[in-house]
This record gives C-alpha cells, sequence and structure tokens, in this order.
C-alpha cells in the first residue's frame, strides 16, 4: 500500500498537480515501539513563533511556518486493539507565538473517499464522523481539561471536561480552525487564544493530549493515555506539553455586548409587546488562571427548549440547565464527584436563578469568580433576580461558592456554600464539603474510585443533611459499584434540587466486559444491579432487581436486554400524569426491556426501545422510537416518539410524546436550528426555530422565532388554538483587550 502512494504521487508530480497540501509529503512510519504503557508519558515542546509568523488558518497546512513547528507522529491505536498500530497515519504539528496555540494535523488516510464527514454545523456530534480533538490541562489536575475538536468539513466542537468523565459541550469561547479533505487525507489547522481560556502560568509542563478517530473501522487513536480502560477524555497519564513561556492573555478584558430586539403576541388578549433591551457579559482575567464575570440584564434568548417531560411518577422531574450564561462554568461547581451519580440533593442547581416555580423572572445583574488561586479551585456567583409580581415574589440575592484542592496526586477535596431563597419564603443557606479519591493502576489495569459528600441545609432555622457515598472500581473485565445515600426529612436546598427526603438508598451493582477476539462483537457486557430505599427507621419503601445483557459490533450498533422485578410501598397516593390514580398499597411485578440502535454515523440512524410488564397492580407498555437523518453535510433531522400505556385496575391512560429537531448548515458559522415538541398530556404544542451566524469569532446575529399552541386531542379533527407567537433579533459583538 506504501508504494501504491510512492507511485502516486510520484505520478502527480509528473503530471504538475499537487500531491497534498501537506508541509511534508512523506507519510510517517505505520510500525510504532512496543511501550509500557502504564508509564508511557510522551512530550513535546512546542516551538515559539513571532507574531508575524502566524499561519492562515485555512485548513492548508502547506504554510512555511510549520516546517519550524515541533513534530508527532508517534501515535497507538486503543481501539479497537489497545497498544495497536494504527491503520492509518497521523503527524501533528505544534508552536505558538505570544497569543496563540497553534496545532496543525495531517490525518493520512488512504481512501480519501471514505472519510466520514456528515456535518456542518458548529459543536456537531462528532463520535459521528472522522474527528480530530486536542484536550489541554493547563492546570495539571489530570482530572479537568478544555476541548477543541473539529470534523474534516471544519465543523468545531469546544467543551469542558471535567473528572475525566463529564463532558460539558455548551461551553463556547473565541477560537479559530478550519479543515480539508486531501489527496492523501485530511488535514487541519487550530489557533486557540491564551485569553481563551485560563492556565497556571507557574507550570512548566501542562497536560495534553491528542486524539484521533477514524469512523468507518470505529477507530480511535490517541497520542497519550493509551488503555482502553479510560475514558476519550480521561486524563490520568496525559502527555506533557512543555516550552510555553512568556504568554499573555492581552489585558485580560473581554466585553460581550448584545441588543436584543424582542415581540411577542398574545393570541387569547390580542396583545402585541414590544422590547429593545441591552445587555452585557463582562470578563477580566485578575490573573491568568483566575476570571471575574459579570453579567448585566442577562439575555437568554438563545436557550434551547427543554425536553418535553409527562410525569407519571411520584416526585418532580428535573429539567437541566440550557441557558450559556450558566454553563459557560458549570464545572467549577461540579461537587461530590460520582456521589452525585443522581440529581437529587444537589446543593447547588444553576437553573433556580432566573426560573422561579417553572417561570423565568429577569436577572438584573451577577457576578462569577472561576479559576484557581494556586493550587486552590474558586468558583462563586452572586446574582440579583428581578419581581416577579404575578408570582408575588420579590427581587432577591442568591449567592453560591464551590473551593476545591487537589490532594494525592489524582485526587481532591472541597467544600461548597449557598445561601438564598428564589422565593423570597425562607432564610437559606447551605454548606457541605466532599472528597474524591481516585487510584490508577489498581491491580493491572484497574481504577479506584471512592467519593463522600455530607452537606447541610439551614432553612429559617431548622436544619438536616444529605450524605452520600460512592465507591467503584473499573477495568476492562470485572467492575462493582456500591452508592449509599441519605437525606433528612428537613433536607432543604432553596437553591438546588431535591424531590425525595427521609430516605436512605442503597445501590450496588458487578458487571463484567468481554472484548472477544476475532468477533463482530467488538464489546459486551453482563451485569446485575439492585436498588433498595428505605425510610430513615430502616423501612423498606422500594426494592428494584435486575440483570441486563448488552453488546456493541466493530461498526458501533448496539444491543440491549434486561429484566427487572419491581416492589414499591405506596404511602401516600399519587396519579399518573394526573389521570390514573394509584392508590396507598404495596406493589410487586416483574418488567423486560428490549433496545437496539444503529449507529448515528451511518445516514440513516434508528433507535427502537420497548419495556413491558406489570406496575401497580397492571400492566405497562413503553415503545421508543428514534430515528436520524443525515443526507448531507448541510442538512439534518432527528424525529423521536415515545408511547407509554398504563392499563391498571383504576383505570387507563395512554401518553404521547413526540419531538422533531432538525438543522439545516450553510456554513460551519451560520446555521438555522428548528424544534418541535408536543404532548398529549398538555396537549402543548411548540415550535421554536433559531438562526445563529458569526460572521467573525467575536460577531454574532441570532434571530429566533417561537410559536406555542394547544392541540386539543379529544375531538377529529383536532383544533389548534395558538397561544402566544414571540420573534428575537440579537445582534453581538465581543471586544478583546
Amino acid at each position: 500500500m506504501r508504494a501504491l502512494r510512492v507511485f502516486t504521487a510520484a505520478a502527480c508530480i509528473l503530471s504538475g498537480a499537487a500531491v497534498s497540501t501537506a508541509v511534508n509529503a512523506d507519510t510517517p512510519a505505520l510500525s510504532v515501539t512496543p511501550r509500557s504503557f502504564e508509564t508511557y508519558i510522551p512530550r513535546v515542546e512546542a516551538t515559539r513563533l513571532s507574531t508575524d509568523e502566524a499561519p492562515i488558518i485555512d485548513g492548508d497546512i502547506s504554510d512555511a511556518v510549520w516546517r519550524k513547528a515541533a513534530v508527532i507522529d508517534e501515535f497507538y491505536q486503543v481501539e479497537p486493539i489497545d497498544g495497536g498500530t494504527p491503520s492509518q497515519p497521523t503527524r501533528v504539528y505544534v508552536a505558538y507565538d505570544e497569543r496563540h496555540l497553534y496545532v496543525a494535523v495531517h490525518a493520512f488516510d488512504d481512501e480519501p473517499d471514505q472519510i466520514r464527514r456528515s456535518q456542518l454545523q458548529r459543536d456537531p456530534g462528532l463520535s459521528d464522523d472522522d474527528g480530530f480533538r486536542i484536550l489541554i490541562d493547563s492546570y495539571g489536575t489530570f482530572r479537568d481539561s478544555f476541548f477543541f475538536g473539529i470534523n474534516p468539513n471544519g465543523a468545531r466542537l469546544d467543551a469542558l471536561t471535567e473528572n475525566g468523565s463529564d463532558f460539558r459541550g455548551e461551553w463556547n469561547v473565541i477560537w479559530r480552525a478550519d479543515a480539508r479533505v486531501v489527496v492523501d487525507g485530511w488535514t487541519a489547522e487550530f489557533a486557540i487564544p491564551f485569553q481563551s481560556f485560563s492556565f497556571d502560568p507557574r507550570l512548566d509542563d501542562w497536560n495534553l493530549q491528542f486524539i484521533r478517530t477514524i469512523r468507518r473501522n470505529n477507530e480511535e487513536i490517541r497520542w497519550s493515555n493509551i488503555d482502553q480502560n479510560r475514558d476519550r477524555i480521561d486524563l490520568t497519564n496525559p502527555g506533557r506539553l512543555g516550552g510555553i513561556e512568556n504568554v499573555t492573555s492581552g489585558k485580560g478584558l473581554e466585553a460581550q455586548l448584545f441588543l436584543t430586539g424582542a415581540g411577542a403576541y398574545d393570541w387569547e388578549a390580542d396583545d402585541t409587546d414590544f422590547s429593545l433591551d441591552p445587555s452585557a457579559n463582562i470578563f477580566y482575567k485578575i490573573t491568568p488562571s483566575l476570571t471575574g464575570s459579570l453579567t448585566l440584564n442577562t439575555d437568554f434568548s438563545d436557550a434551547p427548549l427543554d425536553s418535553r417531560q409527562v410525569n407519571t411518577g411520584r416526585f418532580s422531574l428535573f429539567f437541566p440547565e440550557t441557558r450559556d450564561f450558566f454553563l459557560q462554568d458549570a464545572a467549577v461547581f461540579e461537587f461530590g464527584g460520582r456521589a452525585f451519580n443522581s440529581t437529587n440533593g444537589l446543593p447547588f442547581f444553576s437553573r433556580n436563578i432566573g426560573i422561579v416555580r417553572g417561570a423565568p423572572v429577569d436577572i438584573v445583574a451577577g457576578a462569577k469568580l472561576s479559576g484557581k488561586v494556586g493550587p486552590v479551585s474558586i468558583g462563586a456567583i452572586s446574582a440579583r433576580t428581578g419581581a416577579a409580581d404575578a408570582l408575588g415574589i420579590d427581587g432577591q440575592y442568591l449567592s453560591s461558592a464551590r473551593i476545591s484542592i487537589p490532594v494525592l496526586r489524582e485526587s481532591k477535596a472541597g467544600i461548597v456554600f449557598s445561601n438564598g431563597d428564589p422565593t423570597g419564603e425562607n432564610n437559606n443557606t447551605v454548606a457541605g464539603a466532599d472528597f474524591q479519591y481516585k487510584r490508577s493502576n489498581l491491580f493491572g489495569d484497574g481504577v479506584l474510585f471512592a467519593d463522600f459528600a455530607y452537606i447541610r441545609s439551614f432553612d429559617d432555622g431548622v436544619g438536616d443533611d444529605m450524605k452520600a457515598t460512592e465507591i467503584a472500581y473499573r477495568s476492562q473485565t470485572w467492575n462493582a459499584t456500591l452508592r449509599m445515600r441519605e437525606i433528612g426529612e428537613h433536607y432543604a436546598p432553596r437553591l438546588g434540587f431535591v424531590n425525595r427526603k427521609g430516605i436512605r438508598r442503597y445501590n450496588p451493582n458487578m458487571f463484567r466486559i468481554f472484548r472477544p477476539e476475532n468477533s463482530f462483537i467488538r464489546r459486551a457486557e453482563i451485569g446485575a444491579w439492585t436498588n433498595i430505599i428505605t425510610n430513615l427507621n430502616d423501612e423498606r419503601l422500594d426494592h428494584y432487581s435486575g440483570t441486563y445483557i448488552e453488546a456493541e459490533n466493530d461498526p458501533g450498533d448496539y444491543a440491549r436486554i434486561g429484566y427487572e422485578r419491581g416492589f414499591v410501598d405506596i404511602r401516600e397516593p399519587f396519579s399518573i400524569a394526573g389521570v390514573v390514580p394509584v392508590p396507598v398499597g404495596q406493589y410487586r411485578w416483574n418488567q423486560y426491556s428490549a433496545r437496539i440502535e444503529t449507529t448515528s454515523a451511518r445516514v440513516l440512524g434508528v433507535e427502537l426501545s420497548a419495556n413491558w410488564g406489570g406496575v401497580y397492580g397492571g400492566d405497562i407498555l413503553e415503545l421508543g422510537t428514534e430515528i436520524s437523518f443525515r443526507p448531507s453535510k448541510h442538512f439534518e433531522i432527528e424525529a423521536e416518539h415515545e408511547y407509554i400505556e398504563f392499563d391498571l385496575p383504576m383505570g387507563e391512560v395512554g401518553i404521547h410524546i413526540a419531538s422533531i429537531e432538525s438543522t439545516i448548515a450553510f456554513t460551519p458559522d451560520m446555521f438555522i436550528n428548528t424544534e418541535i415538541q408536543y404532548d398529549n398530556i398538555s396537549e402543548g404544542f411548540t415550535f421554536f426555530s433559531r438562526f445563529s451566524w458569526e460572521p467573525q469569532p467575536h460577531q454574532e446575529v441570532f434571530l429566533s422565532f417561537g410559536h406555542s399552541a394547544i392541540i386539543e386531542s379529544e375531538d377529529f379533527p383536532r383544533d389548534f388554538v395558538s397561544q402566544g407567537s414571540s420573534l428575537a433579533l440579537r445582534l453581538g459583538h465581543t471586544f478583546r483587550m
């Protein structure tokens, strides 16, 4: 194959054609040096450039400056063969100047027509395409990173990674990148301003990781951390980036200024409302590793719709945060680690700032502090909300803070604090402490986690607490977890989230992973679990136990079957979706589940799921369907439908929840995203379409249109009753100094 590539290159040169835009057309050798990956730590010394040598970021790496850059071409497979030789070579170039880190990649490929590049919009699902990822841990945490990725179309993805497992793709900053497909693969260039991420200037080396994926083989290639047992964003054993010195974040001042014109029409009242509102987000780097933020008259017109949910259980639903201002620094407020594997009991939940009882209220002003002082991580926020006359709520001051410090090599300890009640009904304070322990390379390739959290709330003089623990062992064979949680009867984090108090929960599980050789099955897993919930007197309230088996093939298709044995002791009656009553009593049942997913990397992806069996003395049937269609890089559509049927002695109900989401991408920086949702219980229909365009990385044009209605499901033909329409235009510009 190498001889064929050399012959092809020679023929192109003789005919006057350009072989590639690469700096050096020689393909790196595919053979790699056998290594002990437990101790393997590659290092690169970045080349210093003058500011007038900066490359043009257009995906063409023939710029002469790349010949001066440091070169990396030793990469290893992690999937499908741990430590194996990649099927295609990769070459990376690293340089920097006073203001930017520059990275270029030549992803060689002897079948360029097979390169998967199905998406064009900003923040794509990068796992569905060929891609290249950069993870920068500029604090030396070995846990968290700034993530920058790109596909062969130049579609960019930026994110924060947290604890080596959590991925926060909502984080967006100013940076530039572009890519193009060439005759021997694809190439990409990155220019990442030092002002766009924080760093510890005292560190000689930063932790660094490069990852390439080849989608047609479902192949993952890494520069460091060569271990299937570690997640793609795990930074347990990263490479090192040296030579970064005498760089600047400028004066450290960034101002995002917005002007939003909006109109709303109430169809029932025949009333129109117009507004023209300025807003601003201001950021100042107090030090290269500590940033202060200020928001004024915060605008949330670009926030997507909440995923539609229907409550079929006994406890209130959780709706995740979707607003950019709060998502940007969400990682610094992380608390409890794996001990908070569920949302019940969260000490701080940013959605409570600006949303009260499900209704939005104005945020007059807010301030944040995030980053590090020495080894100490700090996150603090304080906001002043406006009054909500319709709810009878005055404006409130709401605050939260999180401080953590690394201990041992891979662990950390910290505290959390919050104060305020969004409703103003209580004087509420919450304080807690946590310890997150991690030990890698235990019993060979295993990793031990042990996370502990303790929180106490003080609500108008009434105090109560919550305790949470998770101990887990992870390896490529045997795995086990033990979770325990206790929530007091009067535990009340008014700025957090809790939907079930006065309980103890015990949740152990165990599973075994198999990776059969010479098989179309890449990975299989079989496991068992139990979940026991008692009151504080140790009387059993709920008990669920089950087992499952799942498998994934080489392309990434997935299948799972499962069984659950359930018991609940209902001590207070409730109703399912407000329709079917469930009386007090003890109920036992058996349920079965099945799930099939084809990889969304194909043009057409399908996901089918079913759950059936007994519940509350009757029967339940749940059917889920999700279809994704991506015929070209410019268009994709996803349609979801969930049907839940309860057939109980007390009554029956059939619940339909449907949604459609589409994206039309004109360029990587200009696209239209549209969401449509409906459920037959509320009979609510919502349409929301957003046009987003960044003419330059520091400029924004945003246009949105929304419409809500009631589709009455009792009659046929069904009546469509409009409720409200909204239109908003936002212009934004970011100034950096």
